[in-house]
């Protein structure tokens, strides 16, 4: 192989390993703040919308045992410097009321989408635990 060769093959690795490094980063912080979040309810979930082919938005659902939003976030961007954004306007909502009808002001309809893919996770876990068990109490 010429000098030009193994230049652009050092290049594209080194591109390839800053990516990895980069996503690595952004999805630690995620998870930093999402768990930040849990501790403020019994119950979370984390929600997308979008599609390979167009930009994913990723949100979390925080609810307390009333079925009421503690604490709600959305993640979306083009880089990886996209940092969670709080949704303080949805606390207090009931986990019935998210994804219904037109979404409140400031919330797009992407997030309100993915707002109510992660309701729907919440959904089935309360729908699968027994109305009179501690279920949910002993899951922290």
């Amino acid at each position: 192989m010429d000098r030009t060769t193994i230049t652009l093959l050092v290049v594209l690795v080194g591109a390839w390993l800053l990516q990895i490094f980069m996503s690595n980063w952004q999805m630690r912080r995620f998870h930093r703040r999402s768990q930040e979040m849990r501790r403020r309810g019994t119950e979370m979930a984390v929600g997308l919308a979008g599609t390979n082919y167009r930009r994913k938005t990723y949100a979390v659902l925080v609810t307390d045992l009333h079925q009421r939003v503690t604490a709600a976030g959305y993640l979306s961007g083009f880089t990886v410097f996209a940092d969670m954004k709080d949704l303080p306007q949805l606390e207090g909502m009931h986990l019935d009321d998210i994804g219904k009808g037109d979404p409140p002001q400031g919330v797009s309809p992407k997030t309100w989408k993915a707002l109510d893919h992660a309701a729907g996770f919440i959904r089935q876990k309360l729908a699968k635990s027994s109305p009179g068990s501690d279920e949910r109490e002993g899951s922290e």
